[in-house]
């Protein structure tokens, strides 16, 4: 039975985790060559002050979109 565990920030709606987690689901069960029934999906969500990228608290999308100039300095750095 495959367990898939995914860490999310905090935030998602239910539809929008039920529909992540059917299609995770499905390519769990072609790829394990499995039931779909045997699938476990844990989701676990974390605040942004729990969650680094790049050392930084919060997603890199939310920081690219504040200051792309910035971010991409970084990279090149």
């Amino acid at each position: 039975m495959p367990i898939i565990e995914i860490h999310v920030l905090e935030g998602r709606s239910s539809e929008v985790k039920a529909r992540a987690a059917a299609a995770i689901t499905q390519a769990a069960a072609e790829g394990f060559g499995v039931s779909k029934d045997t699938v476990r999906i844990l989701v676990t969500e974390h605040k942004k002050d729990e969650f680094y990228v790049g050392g930084r608290a919060g997603r890199a999308t939310d920081k690219a979109k504040a200051d792309p100039v910035a971010e991409n300095k970084d990279e090149k750095s």
